[in-house]
């Protein structure tokens, strides 16, 4: 998979809006980022994924796996692209941009 083919696809979702920063581009949806390509480096994604979803994802691909640290125990997965078949692009990015469009429940802080 190409960077040109995950922008494509990204691009290719409702309500997205793509913004360039430092030579990355960053994919957002209702206000909330859910993708970026080019980033941590060149080759390469990261998408913001439920983490019950980057659970079954990433054992689906060789080319997806968790951010370390905290991020990636929240759903940060980061894609090597040339690892990634558009199809699972298409299965990763369709399930981060829905993550993204979610209502956000919050719990009520009681006195």
């Amino acid at each position: 998979m190409t960077p040109d083919a995950f922008i494509a696809i990204a691009s290719g979702l409702a309500m997205v809006k793509a913004k360039t920063v430092l030579g990355a581009v960053r994919f957002a949806a209702s206000g909330k980022t859910f993708a970026t390509v080019g980033w941590p480096q060149a080759g390469w994604a990261v998408v913001k994924l439920a983490p019950a979803d980057q659970r079954s994802l990433v054992s689906t691909c060789a080319g997806f796996r968790p951010e370390p640290g905290e991020r990636g125990r929240r759903g940060v997965t980061l894609l090597h692209l040339c690892d990634v078949s558009e199809a699972q692009a298409n299965r990763v990015l369709v399930a981060a941009w829905q993550n993204a469009l979610a209502p956000q429940h919050t719990v009520a802080k009681t006195g």
